[in-house]
């Protein structure tokens, strides 16, 4: 692994603990065992570090679908629900819902997102088909599971109620396989 590569690793635990809204480098680097100008040589800026961590963020949350098959709709929630419990993937949970949050009244995190956001739509907009949805309604479909569970896990974060969580995801995997059936 690259210095490079470990310095993200370590940063993406790190804003996985304490935040995106208000890192900087400076600590980020003594938390690393750094120096800010160390992390400036290998991304750029404090904004070509949030970009990387963003794309590492949803290359993890994307791996989920790998190697996985798609036999109904309502497996996509299904699987992804079950994935976003795992301890691995709470780091990247936690940076992509802050970056949504901030990319409603910023453009420039708006900006940082939306390449990332839109790959994994169409990922999920694919798997919807290969499990039988129409072409015609998959995108609304994914972006309607997107939202829902973007929901899902803020209300989760709210109220720490799983069992209601999980309640209202496996509702929306069924209301997925109606549009098939």
């Amino acid at each position: 692994m690259s210095r490079r590569e470990e310095l993200l690793s370590a940063a993406m635990h790190y804003v996985g603990e304490h935040g995106l809204a208000t890192l900087t480098l400076r600590p980020l680097a003594a938390a690393l065992g750094t120096s800010d100008r160390m992390l400036v040589y290998h991304f750029g800026s404090r904004e070509g570090l949030v970009v990387a961590l963003l794309d590492r963020a949803f290359a993890d949350l994307a791996a989920v679908w790998e190697g996985r098959q798609a036999a109904r709709p309502s497996d996509l929630v299904r699987v992804l629900w079950q994935t976003f419990a795992e301890p691995g993937v709470r780091a990247a949970l936690r940076l992509y819902l802050e970056a949504a949050s901030l990319a409603g009244t910023d453009e420039l995190w708006r900006r940082q997102l939306a390449p990332a956001a839109s790959s994994y739509l169409h990922t999920a907009e694919q798997w919807l088909v290969e499990a039988g949805m129409p072409p015609a309604i998959a995108p609304s479909a994914a972006r309607l599971a997107s939202a829902a569970l973007d929901g899902a896990l803020l209300q989760l974060g709210i109220d720490g109620d799983r069992g209601a969580a999980t309640e209202a995801v496996e509702l929306l995997a069924r209301q997925l396989d109606s549009l098939i059936d």
